[in-house]
């Protein structure tokens, strides 16, 4: 913005056109003026080099904001921790069935799967090789089947017999 008004007002202010209008009476006030145009234009380029065009990015998934600079240890920690407690949340739904276990183990999995895929997703399916529309149709394409996948295992457990129940009568048709 200081850089228009300058290149807007500098006919007005140019030295060769106050030489021509006579206004100037020595050439120290020329040289004092060809300093100042020089101070206004040198700081209006400083402060256009300083600006940052604002854009927006949106992001999908956490490895493209941990590209940005940001700290994703705690994701990181957090998907370990899930992980670590399907090992003991799968178990416990089928020794104990109930919907409070049924629930867990439903959200546990479709976190630890949409985490997992969403990872192959950023690995593969990169801008720079496939184009900017394929990744954002894959990472949206994800994240209503992990909603769908979600709320298909509510509706078993909540609905129907629930998903540990559902599993061991698989397996009972399955022996027999």
């Amino acid at each position: 913005m200081a850089l228009q008004l300058a290149l807007r007002n500098a006919p007005r202010i140019n030295a060769a056109n106050i030489l021509k209008t006579g206004r100037l009476t020595s050439l120290k006030t020329y040289a004092t003026i060809v300093g100042a145009q020089r101070t206004a234009i040198a700081n209006s380029l400083n402060i256009a080099k300083s600006v940052k065009p604002f854009t927006r990015t949106i992001a999908l998934s956490s490895p493209r904001l941990s590209a940005a600079g940001g700290n994703h240890t705690t994701l990181w920690t957090l998907e370990r921790v899930v992980s670590l407690a399907l090992l003991g949340v799968i178990p416990a739904a089928f020794l104990v069935p109930s919907q409070t276990l049924d629930a867990l183990m439903a959200v546990s999995l479709v976190l630890h799967s949409h985490w997992g895929i969403e990872a192959m997703i950023t690995d593969y399916v990169r801008p720079a090789i496939v184009g900017n529309v394929l990744p954002k149709v894959s990472h949206a394409s994800l994240l209503l089947l992990s909603m769908a996948t979600l709320g298909g295992l509510f509706y078993l457990i909540y609905n129907d017999i629930g998903i540990a129940k559902s599993v061991k009568k698989l397996w009972a048709v399955k022996a027999a």
